[in-house]
């Protein structure tokens, strides 16, 4: 929906006679049909349940239950009151706007980047797909050599990402409504620019690979990308979809101060699992870093950023000129305005306005995460981690490996992996079908987790602690309440998943 769409809802809404409960519903309303705008077809709310492909909705759902904050969440009751009223701060109820959209997007990227890496320059992206395009933009428009894009574990990021990292189109339709040929290769790319070497980190058994060897593939790689006349931009998978970080930020470093101007690092903290202090340190050591306000952050889905350091503002110049194809994915206003001006871009769009809102709605989620004290963090969610585990232990042809969590820095994801009836790992297609079942009303209460993860031969589904549980038990203890008082609420809500999920293994609708 564009600027002018949205202007033209928003002066449609009247007040009934009797005050505002029409204005307030036709707000609702208007303000959940823009939060899914604004991102491609993944997000767009099927029309009767109006879910998006990942089963949440735009609009709070206060009655579901919901351990999917590694893929997708409903937004919050908080996140959502925080986007309507943007959302009349920019246009008002009676047409007159109260904020220019400049300075409204301004803001939107400045709370990104003073919550999470201050000093920072805040690029809006509909997703952490489209954020590796932009990252990978900017990199080739800085770079007069070919360049090799390094990226890590493409099975545990994004499904588009192993397209997008070597520039080309990732979906037949992107987040700003451009229909482009998926696969096809984007317009400013020159072809056989870019190479995309990939690393794993994990071994054919689907075992983590130790840290130690990871590193020396990665060195190894971009060792022998350098003396092919090449540069690099290396990823530093912050979190992968099961937790595992890879490579090191110590090789990371050691790689920029080796080959400066010819190594160029970004981290990928778009599942957002480490300390917020650490991407200070990043974005201090010179990194380039891509976040999402989905993931962790408990935000609406299809919400990113690049967050780029101060020594990049004066990279960034008119000399460079950001590959032309990717106006069809990037708005002017995502921008902040030196850059905006610099980048010999023809942008399609002003504003993408349901990206903006979204991150508003996981900013709110994120200044409550932000006040909970390190220490505190760390033991709420070792606590859910150990809550899960004791359950999914109890439960017949549910398994968990020391493997999952061997190598992962944080506990906040808990892979479980399904057993058929013989305990053999359950196909992907049966992990999938308890995940939808476990949406089903008519089975249940409705009870989100997240989408399945191919590791080896098995199949795991994913149950993640957000940012909003942490906060909210933080809360309470800092009234009095002890941690066990305090996690009642989430303790009682894993019973009701648990005990759905136990119903559907034993009535064999999940055989």
């Amino acid at each position: 929906m564009s600027s002018a769409q949205t202007h033209a809802h928003l002066n449609s809404i009247e007040a009934d006679p009797s005050g505002q409960s029409a204005n307030k519903g036709n707000l609702r309303a208007t303000v959940a049909l823009i939060l899914a705008s604004g991102g491609d077809a993944r997000i767009w709310p099927e029309p009767i349940s109006g879910r998006n492909r990942y089963g949440t909705k735009t609009s709070p759902a206060p009655d579901e239950i919901s351990f999917s904050s590694t893929t997708a969440s409903n937004i919050s009751a908080e996140g959502f009151a925080a986007a309507s009223e943007a959302l009349q701060q920019l246009f008002g109820t009676d047409g007159a706007r109260s904020i220019s959209l400049d300075r409204w997007f301004d803001g939107v990227r400045t709370g990104i980047s003073e919550l999470l890496a201050p000093g920072s320059e805040a690029v809006l992206a509909a997703s952490g797909t489209d954020a590796e395009l932009l990252t990978l933009g900017i990199v080739a428009a800085l770079s007069p050599r070919p360049l090799t894009n390094v990226f890590i574990a493409p099975d545990e990021t994004g499904k588009g990402i192993p397209l997008a990292a070597a520039g080309r189109h990732f979906s037949g339709t992107t987040a700003l409504a451009q229909a482009v040929a998926e696969g096809q290769p984007i317009e400013g790319f020159a072809p056989g620019r870019i190479d995309a070497r990939t690393i794993d980190v994990r071994d054919e058994s689907g075992r983590p690979k130790e840290p130690a060897e990871i590193d020396r593939n990665v060195a190894s790689v971009i060792e022998q990308e350098l003396r092919r006349g090449r540069d690099i931009l290396l990823h530093v998978l912050d979190a992968s979809k099961t937790g595992l970080t890879a490579p090191s930020r110590d090789l990371a470093r050691a790689l920029l101060s080796a080959a400066p101007g010819r190594v160029r690092i970004v981290v990928d903290a778009c599942q957002l699992r480490c300390p917020l202090s650490q991407l200070k340190r990043d974005l201090a050591d010179g990194f380039m870093i891509t976040v999402t306000g989905s993931k962790f952050a408990g935000g609406p889905a299809f919400a990113g950023a690049l967050l780029l350091p101060p020594t990049m503002r004066d990279e960034i110049t008119s000399d460079m000129a950001l590959p032309a194809g990717l106006s069809d994915y990037t708005a002017a206003l995502d921008w902040p305005p030196h850059f905006r001006d610099a980048l010999k871009l023809s942008f399609k769009s002003e504003g993408n306005i349901g990206l903006g809102l979204r991150w508003i709605a996981a900013l709110e989620n994120l200044k409550r995460y932000a006040a909970v004290d390190g220490a505190q963090q760390k033991r709420i969610i070792d606590h859910f981690a150990d809550e899960v585990r004791l359950r999914v232990s109890a439960i017949p042809r549910l398994a968990l490996h020391p493997d999952d969590e061997e190598h992962a820095p944080s506990r906040s994801i808990v892979s479980v992996t399904p057993l058929t009836a013989v305990n053999d790992f359950a196909p992907a297609s049966e992990a999938d079908r308890i995940r939808l079942m476990l949406l089903d009303p008519a089975l249940g209460p409705i009870c989100h987790v997240g989408q399945p993860v191919r590791i080896g031969p098995r199949t795991i589904l994913r149950l993640s602690a957000s940012v909003r549980d942490v906060a909210e038990i933080a809360t309470r203890m800092q009234a009095g309440q002890s941690l066990e008082k305090a996690f009642a609420p989430i303790a009682s809500n894993l019973d009701v998943l648990f005990a759905k999920w136990e119903k559907l293994t034993l009535s064999g609708q999940a055989a």
